[in-house]
């Protein structure tokens, strides 16, 4: 599995948990708001030195009574055929893992979870799930395929006993209130509204973008229509 970037202590990124947090390389999507982008573009990519494989493993093992859990992310983790086996070796060690993912490889998903090797799972919800919204956020490549696969990703998810969350980074004017109600009202459990940061993003063109303010995403909590989803801020 390609290695991109490995951060040896987060208190934020598995809830309730000290975890290390691995960053795989190669991305199917090309988000604008992105802030890995070197984990994403393939130019950048290439500049950005793999981390040994082993050398994580080793530092997971010797650090495993400090440590309650690893958070594996990207770029999108699933695109890599060997990460049921690279879990399965971080499971050895006693630790959570949490998967971040963007939903397009349901397969890899539900092996993963039926196999018991992730104790979380946070989807990414780019917008309402309809595939000329999502290409304004992901870039034209986006298929029909791939938006199947991401109903089929959240239905495992709607099956399963893990625990999960959906989040969705909102950024005006490309999202509307009328947007998150759409999106809101299609999904259940912990639904988190994350602000746009503009600080190191893919696309660095992008003018005229910006973040809901606090009172606008606290509004949106308190209103909420849907009793199947409890939404959530989670501010920068």
């Amino acid at each position: 599995m390609r290695v991109g970037g490995f951060l040896k202590q987060s208190l934020i990124d598995f809830p309730g948990n000290i975890a290390s947090v691995i960053f795989t390389s190669g991305c199917n999507f090309r988000c604008f708001y992105c802030h890995n982008p070197e984990l994403v573009l393939p130019e950048l990519i290439q500049e950005n030195l793999y981390i040994d494989n082993n050398e994580v493993l080793e530092y997971l093992d010797k650090n495993k009574d400090l440590l309650d859990a690893v958070v594996i992310t990207g770029g999108e983790p699933t695109l890599h055929s060997d990460l049921p086996n690279y879990i399965k070796q971080i499971k050895l060690l006693g630790l959570s893992v949490k998967l971040d993912t963007n939903g397009t490889n349901p397969e890899m998903l539900n092996n993963l979870i039926k196999n018991g090797l992730l104790d979380f799972v946070a989807m990414d919800i780019k917008s309402p799930l309809k595939i000329s919204k999502y290409r304004e956020i992901v870039g034209e490549q986006f298929s029909f395929i791939q938006l199947e696969r991401i109903f089929e990703s959240i239905q495992h998810i709607k099956q399963s006993d893990i625990k999960f969350e959906f989040r969705t980074t909102l950024v005006k004017p490309v999202h509307s209130v009328h947007d998150i109600r759409e999106m809101a009202g299609s999904l259940f459990g912990n639904y988190y509204l994350q602000e746009f940061n503009s600080t190191k993003i893919l696309n660095t063109n992008c003018e005229n973008l910006y973040s809901f303010n606090s009172q606008e995403l606290n509004e949106l909590q308190i209103n909420n229509l849907n009793e199947k989803v409890d939404i959530k801020i989670r501010s920068n």
